[in-house]
This record gives C-alpha cells, sequence and structure tokens, in this order.
C-alpha cells in the first residue's frame, strides 16, 4: 500500500491572512516526489489544545505527519507543548539539543533559548551536516519549523535519509471537448482502474483546449490502460495532445 501523510499548518499569522502558506504546498510536492500521498492538510492557530487534538487525530490516521511551525523561544510557540499534551508526555530537555544550543549561544542559556531543547517525552532528534538544529521526531510525527528556508533545508533530510519510494506517472491529456460530455467516460475509467487517480480540469481562457484531464499511477501498465481507454471512448479530433510527465 502507498503510505499516506498528513500536514498540520500552526500559527495565528497564517489564519489571519498576515502570511501565506508555502510550506503544505511544498512539502506535498516532495511528499509526492518520494511516493507518499498526502491526504491531509490543516491549520491550525496558536493554542495548546487545538495543536493537541488536531495532532492526535491526524497521527491516528495517516502514517506520517509533519507540522511546520510554532517551535522557537517565544510566548507563541506552543507547538511541542501541545503535542506533548495530545499524547500526556512530559516536557523534557533533550540533551542533544541542549549541546548544540550550548556551542551556539555559550554555556549561560536564558530560560527562553532553553525551551528551544524542550521536546516530548521519548522523542528522537535526527542530526545531519545539511542543517544546523536537529530535527524533532515524536512517534510518527515530524515536528518542522515554519520559516520556509528552514523548513526546506530540514524536509529534504527527512527525503533524503527516511523516504523512499516509486514515484507516480501522469500523462496530461488535452481536449476540445466539453467536461460536461466526457463525464459519463470519466466515471467509467474511474470504477474500472481503481489505482489510477484522475482529475478533469476546464480551461476558462485558453483557445487550443476545453479540457485537461490527468491520470495518475504508480503502476504504468494500468495507467497506459486507463489512458487507452480515455482515447477510445472519444473522437480523434476532439484530442490535441497527450504530455507525459513524471514528478519533477
Amino acid at each position: 500500500m502507498v503510505p499516506t501523510a498528513g500536514i498540520v499548518i500552526i500559527g495565528d499569522e497564517i489564519l489571519s491572512g498576515m502570511v501565506q502558506d508555502s510550506n503544505s504546498f511544498f512539502m506535498a510536492g516532495e511528499l509526492r516526489r518520494v511516493g507518499i500521498d498526502t491526504r491531509h492538510i490543516s491549520v491550525v492557530g496558536d493554542d495548546v489544545d487545538e495543536i493537541a487534538r488536531e495532532v492526535k487525530e491526524i497521527s491516528g490516521r495517516y502514517a506520517y505527519v509533519f507540522t511546520s511551525g510554532g517551535i522557537g523561544p517565544t510566548h507563541d510557540d506552543v507547538t511541542i507543548p501541545g503535542i506533548a499534551k495530545a499524547f500526556r508526555v512530559s516536557l523534557v530537555i533533550h540533551d542533544t539539543l541542549r549541546d548544540f544550543l550550548v556551542k551556539h549561544f555559550g554555556l549561560y542559556l536564558s530560560p527562553e533559548q532553553l525551551r528551544m531543547a524542550e521536546v516530548p517525552e521519548g522523542a528522537e532528534v535526527i542530526q545531519d551536516n545539511a542543517i544546523g538544529l536537529p530535527l524533532i521526531l515524536f512517534r510518527n510525527i515530524y515536528i518542522l519549523p515554519g520559516i520556509p528556508e528552514y523548513l526546506r533545508e530540514k524536509f529534504h533530510v527527512i527525503t533524503r535519509l527516511i523516504f523512499s519510494g516509486a514515484p507516480p506517472v501522469m500523462k496530461k491529456v488535452y481536449l476540445t471537448e466539453y467536461e460536461s460530455r466526457i463525464a459519463p467516460l470519466l466515471n467509467e475509467i474511474v470504477r474500472e482502474f481503481q489505482n489510477v487517480k484522475i482529475g478533469s480540469y476546464p480551461a476558462v481562457h485558453r483557445k487550443d483546449y476545453r479540457v485537461m484531464v490527468t491520470m495518475e499511477s504508480r503502476d504504468e501498465e494500468c495507467l497506459r490502460s486507463a489512458v487507452q481507454s480515455l482515447l477510445c471512448g472519444l473522437s480523434p479530433d476532439k484530442i490535441v495532445r497527450i504530455d507525459d510527465q513524471g514528478v519533477p
């Protein structure tokens, strides 16, 4: 079975519209590239109880969970306390994180700096030369920063060290037919080829085609059969082109 993932974006600044989230878009694309299906993306505020409820539910539904935001030394960085509350564990100082902070800030850490070494009891840390502060992993939850540059650095470490899998292959079929007319055919193909994901996207301002149909699967033979079923159900003059697209 294809492994699944859920993403939880944390931060009042996202909900208020002050900051536009780009982290979920990036992570979903990277997960797709390494063969993991993102099934859930949510946004919650800087509230311990809300974080606890969301993370507990999502961690039970999907193989992997990725949180973004709410880790740091300030009052609104409450992701780690939220995760600890979700699983009824204590907050503890992780020696590896504390040692890193001492090297960075000096021997005497302020209470705010020491907060950055707190983890839910039982958490692991992942060290790598490509990142600064080590990654925090608690059960199936990867706890990531909200700053996009830092998140991407850490996420590349995750995909390089941990994940591997067959990426999906996609074909895009461009048609001059109306979506409503091909809907019955698409419904038949969906029923017959259940491991092929099919999307239909009307084009509003294009003159060369009216609909782009995407067909995606990790089973290339099944994908070829599904595409052939689509083409056989269409008049040849309605087919503009077919593009092959693997995962970037």
